[in-house]
């Protein structure tokens, strides 16, 4: 048996550190040959099944939990068996979509200058730094600016001015406290106003759509921005940003910009966090991951995902909408051929893992 390079390579290092004879290194090599081959699945093993067990009871033990970051009940990240559940159902909606971004230089060793970026960062709607209401009979929309909101977020009422004129397609009046879009003495549509009103009250008017929230925390030696909301692809072309290490927890979106093995890593990385300190091999969350991108996209375990595309009739029909399955099953005329675990178990025919995949035949006589 010959060891991989990498194993080869650190007893090399171990060696020289411990100043080893040949006669010790050559022990060594034996014994590490020995233990990897210990490590090895016997043929035949049910990898699937242990996978599905050694992560399925660690679960059980697992608490329903949101992790908040110090500082920001505003930036918060899923944890525990709502992630496991959100991965396993490859859920669209997530309950808590997050990114960590790492920067460039000078922002990433500046917290100034990551803060000022982190405010750029969030994106900013009307209603959030302004009261609108409206006056049919005057066939006016009022405009109240919050003059703290507009200096926390780095805006001047001026340039809002220009989005809100933009979007309304019509010069308004600015009078000191108020700004004011007149339509006096004009044939307006009543609901055309209130519809008016209603986009307004959404216009972004700064930021990056999706993204609510950043804070900036210190990782190691650099300042990076976590965030309270989503949106991979439009932040990776922000120049300040090192895309190279940036990433965002909505499994979705991250296969959608950057591909499906991109997505199959970041299962393994979420499913490490969700499950935390509970002592899982890092391979059954890897044969997750492969199975749930497989087919090159990200989709669902469950009844409309990978259980429900299942070859066999009766697999099919053991997880869910039994009766469904067998009446489509007979209705088209589909076969059984009983070549997986579980309709092997319903007709009480040996399973084809482990010793039931061997056949032995004993010659009697001559």
């Amino acid at each position: 048996m010959t060891l991989p390079e990498h194993i080869l390579a650190q007893v090399e290092d171990f060696a020289a550190k411990k100043k080893l004879t040949a006669s010790e290194k050559k022990k060594l090599i034996e014994r590490v040959k020995k233990w990897l081959e210990e490590a090895k699945i016997e043929y035949w093993e049910a990898v699937g099944l242990v996978a599905a067990e050694s992560m399925s009871e660690p679960a059980t033990q697992a608490t329903l939990r949101t992790f908040h970051f110090a500082g920001a009940a505003e930036v918060s990240v899923t944890s525990g068996v709502d992630r496991m559940l959100e991965i396993a159902d490859a859920l669209r909606k997530i309950k808590t979509p997050s990114m960590k971004i790492y920067l460039k230089e000078p922002y990433k060793s500046d917290e100034g200058k990551a803060r000022e970026f982190a405010i750029s960062l969030q994106e900013t709607v009307l209603s959030d730094i302004a009261k609108i209401s409206e006056d049919y009979f005057a066939k006016e929309i009022y405009i109240e600016f919050d003059e703290k909101e507009l200096e926390n977020r780095g805006l001047t009422k001026e340039e809002v001015i220009k989005k809100i004129e933009a979007k309304a397609r019509k010069k308004g009046t600015d009078a000191g406290d108020v700004f004011v879009l007149s339509w006096r003495g004009e044939e307006i549509p009543l609901a055309k106003l209130r519809k008016l009103r209603i986009a307004l009250e959404k216009l972004q008017v700064s930021g990056v759509k999706g993204i609510r929230f950043a804070l900036v925390g210190k990782e190691g030696d650099e300042f990076v921005i976590n965030t309270s909301g989503t949106n991979l692809r439009a932040v990776l072309k922000l120049k300040e940003v090192d895309h190279t290490r940036t990433y965002s927890n909505d499994i979705h979106e991250v296969a959608a910009a950057l591909g499906i093995e991109a997505a199959r890593y970041m299962i393994i990385e979420e499913l490490k966090k969700a499950y935390g300190d509970m002592d899982v091999d890092l391979r059954h969350f890897s044969l997750l991951a492969d199975l749930l991108t497989y087919e090159g996209y990200y989709e669902a375990v469950g009844r409309t995902g990978i259980a429900g595309k299942k070859g066999s009739v009766f697999a099919r029909a053991a997880f869910e909408e039994t009766g469904k399955h067998l009446t489509e099953a007979a209705l088209w005329g589909e076969e059984e051929h009983l070549k997986g675990v579980v309709e092997n178990l319903i007709v009480g025919l040996p399973v084809k893992v482990g010793t039931g995949m061997v056949k032995l035949v004993m010659k009697l006589g001559d």
